[in-house]
């Protein structure tokens, strides 16, 4: 019956179109379940020399807190493109390969891709404002609500355009515990000192009403909010993630009868140590009609010169029902280099931008002259560092009150700055990283009012959100010896490349990716198989030509 089959030139055109179409399917299934086994369970031989695709020991014990974190929410790596895109790069494919590693090494982490170049509202809930460009070669790692996005270049360190080495663990397990450390980050409203706070433990109040979207601003970062008596606290709370000091009436008056006391500390020196030793971040919307003169001299040694005068912008204003305007509408910093653009230039880039504006305002001038920065006394390494954040136009007046009790005297004119931001920056002697602290400032009584933030017309709410997210960041840094920049690093610069051109080795075979250190071991069996089958085919074809003579 055999022997009959295989002389049977029918039959055996059949038998072999079968196998023909089996090896076929075969080996298209092979393709699709060593793509699976190869990204997914990431089973992978590392050859590279400086053992790129390797988790190192150290970092498993760095992150080995990810499992004990409670709750039911995982640490979220999400790529904003394809594994296919991930891997044609080694700049991405270093990165994406790691966080696979942590997955299958950690219960709560997940590796999530999106290809945003198809589908760019996929990670829109990790955009600071409506209009922040998130890029494809760009890695989102979050937690709960709280969320880093970073180019995977920050990953690498560079000379000029060649790679020299990979501080990705570092970088990834600092990310990491960043977006984990701090489980309850709070706003407080500043309660005393006749400032206007939102209540949430009692929602009838009429100053709630009154400031229900600075509120919703908050609760959308994530921030959870209380109220702080300053004077009734020896410091800030550690939960304290941004400090909100919103229109206050009563100056910051120390008590003098507590002079003589060793451990006596005043509301404003309470203010400088949560900026110094917390490196805390402040909001202050303040009414420059008020004279508090102890406030003003805090400001003022962080850099805010307060004036006492109204300023209004003939050129760029809103007209009110009565013809007369001290709504203006204040002008983006178009600087790329600047502070303000860092945190609003998807706006200030469009040739429409949406409206920001400041109702009832003064100016404000850095007391630090025209350098617009200083170095903390005593220091050569700790700096502040003023910047403004909105200002009008070169049309601009001031008018400090007539006779009449009128805003009338013109006394200054030109650009002025209407909202600003100082910064202090203190480099960490160990780990070689700025850590920042924040204070927003604007002259104005109303900054913070539904009239604003609640007028989507306006760019108030989204920019002021966005400042908001920048301004609450606690960023945690990992054991430096796993790879930090830092000269005190016993692993300086982490994965030190020993072949700076890896970017030029890639090849496919048959479509799948093979490069420079890394082989998956399933792709290595299916290019064997892959090899095998016309070997196969070839044999199998002698032996029935045997068969046919001798048989």
């Amino acid at each position: 019956m055999t022997n009959k089959l295989l002389r049977n030139k029918g039959s055996r055109s059949a038998v072999l179109s079968v196998m023909t179409v089996a090896i076929i399917v075969l080996t298209l299934a092979l393709n699709f379940l060593i793509t699976y086994i190869g990204m997914q369970k990431t089973l992978f031989v590392d050859t590279s020399f400086e053992n790129l695709y390797t988790l190192s020991d150290m970092m498993k014990e760095e992150c080995a807190f990810i499992d004990k974190l409670e709750g039911d929410d995982k640490v979220r790596i999400t790529f904003c493109a394809d594994p296919d895109t991930l891997t044609k790069s080694e700049l991405t494919r270093v990165v994406y390969f790691m966080s696979l590693q942590l997955q299958k090494h950690f219960d709560k982490v997940e590796v999530v891709t999106e290809n945003i170049t198809y589908d760019p509202t996929s990670v829109s809930k990790y955009k600071a404002t409506a209009l922040k460009e998130i890029l494809p070669n760009d890695v989102i790692i979050s937690y709960g609500d709280r969320y880093r996005v970073v180019s995977t270049n920050a990953f690498w360190t560079k000379s000029g355009d060649i790679l020299t080495s990979y501080f990705g663990e570092y970088k990834m397990a600092s990310l990491i515990m960043s977006v984990t450390s701090i489980n309850n980050p709070t706003a407080y409203f500043v309660a005393d000192h006749g400032t206007t706070y939102y209540d949430a433990e009692n929602p009838e109040r009429k100053e709630n009403i009154e400031t229900a979207y600075l509120y919703n601003m908050l609760t959308e970062r994530g921030l959870s909010t209380k109220l702080l008596n300053l004077s009734e606290v020896d410091e800030i709370p550690e939960d304290c993630v941004l400090l909100i000091i919103n229109n206050p009436t009563e100056d910051f008056v120390s008590d003098p009868t507590q002079y003589d006391r060793f451990d006596y500390v005043s509301d404003t020196d309470k203010l400088d140590k949560y900026l110094v030793k917390n490196h805390g971040s402040i909001m202050v919307a303040k009414d420059y009609s008020l004279s508090l003169p102890e406030f003003e001299e805090f400001l003022y040694e962080w850099g805010f010169d307060l004036s006492t005068s109204l300023v209004k912008d003939e050129s760029s204003h809103i007209t009110n029902e009565d013809g007369s305007f001290t709504t203006l509408v204040a002008e983006y910093d178009t600087d790329e280099d600047s502070y303000g653009y860092a945190i609003y230039g998807e706006f200030a880039s469009l040739k429409s931008s949406p409206s920001m504006v400041f109702d009832n305002t003064g100016y404000i001038s850095c007391s630090y002259g025209d350098n617009l920065g200083i170095f903390e006394p005593g220091t050569t390494y700790v700096s502040r560092a003023y910047a403004p954040f909105f200002f009008t136009s070169s049309d601009a007046r001031a008018y400090e009150k007539n006779e009449y009790g009128e805003y009338a005297t013109p006394i200054t004119a030109g650009r002025l700055d209407v909202a600003s931001v100082v910064t202090r920056i203190e480099r960490d002697g160990t780990t070689g990283e700025d850590k920042h602290s924040y204070i927003f400032c604007a002259n104005s009584p109303d900054f913070f009012s539904n009239d604003h933030l609640g007028n989507a017309s306006y760019a108030n709410y989204e920019i002021m959100s966005a400042l908001t997210e920048n301004m609450i960041r606690s960023d945690e840094y990992a054991n430096i010896d796993l790879g930090s920049t830092s000269m005190n690093s016993a692993n300086r610069g982490g994965k030190v490349l020993l072949d700076t051109d890896i970017l030029e080795t890639d090849t496919y075979v048959n479509d799948i990716l093979i490069t420079r250190g890394l082989s998956s071991a399933a792709t290595v069996w299916y290019v064997v198989l892959i090899m095998a089958i016309p070997v196969a085919v070839a044999v199998f074809g002698i032996v029935v030509r045997i068969k046919r003579k001798f048989l």
